[in-house]
């Protein structure tokens, strides 16, 4: 087997182990304690959208879960009114590969400034584990994030003209996509922290601002001494989505094997911006992967797993965190792109 596909099985196999034991020691405590959540009309629920796919391999079959607001991995939080009469600007947070562990900590420090907020888990409601392939957790991610978006343009309690996305990892690669197909006039703006080009693949096009933003440590799943935005691996570990937009999985995925996938940066130079719309790369110090997740933990993934008593043949980085300097600087250019001031 290549060291790719190694690699691939790894992630992949011990994903769920790995994230629990690295989410279990996520800083909280920066932040006030989460409000509690809108309570949702019941007859905005959606339990129909509720599908229960099944899982063989890492693949996953049948139809997909749609964004039910009443689900119970789901929390959308307003904050108090400051005495003014405008209505707060709306975050959507898109998680990664460890659910939606991997996007709280940071989508509390969004609410602590000032905006609203809305976050769900897409494998909860699909009822599948995320230990499967990056193409079909980020197929479950696209449709819930996607149909949540669309929710949250009927609330009348948000400014819907301020809605910004969020995305983490497998998130933020979703997220990007999402930039392809959202309305100018509602969304603003797009922050993708530490995407892959493994999965879905990335749009040929966007339409809102988007800034990708990589930890400088951030490592996880490249080839030690690499770094993530220089990922690129075979062809065949993508798979295209048909309700994700038109992109590099068209031309290189399961269906279209030969070769290898562009890495992220060489898609920022080919990609087409639309609407006077910009992409923004920033590369921020002492963060790895995902500056909330913890602590800055500089590891290869043999490294991480032999402490475990998890043995793998090939390496690759593992690093994840960030010291609390490189989460202030993340979350301060966040909201800076997003224009917002408490």
């Amino acid at each position: 087997m290549d060291l790719a596909g190694s690699r691939h099985i790894f992630i992949v196999k011990h994903m769920k182990i790995l994230k629990a034991l690295l989410l279990s020691i996520v800083i909280l405590g920066a932040f006030p304690a989460s409000a509690q959540s809108v309570q949702i009309d019941v007859n905005q629920c959606k339990p129909a959208v509720i599908k229960r796919p099944t899982v063989v391999g890492m693949a996953v079959h049948g139809e997909l879960s749609g964004f039910d607001p009443c689900h119970s991995s789901v929390s959308f939080k307003i904050p108090p009114a400051d005495g003014g009469s405008k209505k707060p600007p709306l975050l959507i947070a898109v998680h990664g590969g460890g659910g939606r562990a991997d996007a709280d900590a940071i989508t509390d420090a969004f609410y602590a400034n000032g905006m609203a907020t809305l976050i769900f888990d897409a494998y909860k409601h699909n009822g599948v584990p995320p230990r499967t392939g990056n193409a079909y957790r980020q197929m479950m991610l696209y449709k819930v994030a996607l149909q949540a978006y669309q929710w949250a343009l009927t609330r009348g309690d948000i400014d819907v003209e301020r809605i910004y996305l969020y995305g983490i990892s497998n998130g933020a690669s979703v997220v990007i996509n999402l930039a392809s197909i959202v309305d100018p006039k509602h969304v603003k703006g797009v922050f993708s922290e530490a995407p892959t080009p493994v999965g879905i693949g990335y749009p040929w096009e966007i339409q809102v601002p988007v800034l990708i933003a990589f930890g400088k440590e951030d490592d996880l799943a490249a080839r030690v001494g690499q770094r993530r935005w220089m990922i690129s691996d075979p062809c065949r570990f993508n798979v295209k989505s048909s309700e994700a937009p038109n992109g590099t999985a068209d031309q290189c995925s399961q269906t279209s094997p030969s070769g290898s996938m562009m890495t992220t940066l060489q898609w920022a130079e080919k990609v087409k911006v639309k609407n006077n719309s910009k992409l923004e790369i920033q590369y921020f110090d002492e963060v790895a992967h995902g500056a909330f997740l913890g602590p800055l933990k500089v590891q290869t993934a043999q490294q991480f797993a032999a402490s475990k008593g998890i043995q793998m043949p090939a390496d690759m980085g593992w690093s994840e965190g960030g010291s609390p300097a490189g989460q202030q600087a993340i979350l301060s250019a966040a909201l800076k792109f997003f224009g917002i001031s408490k």
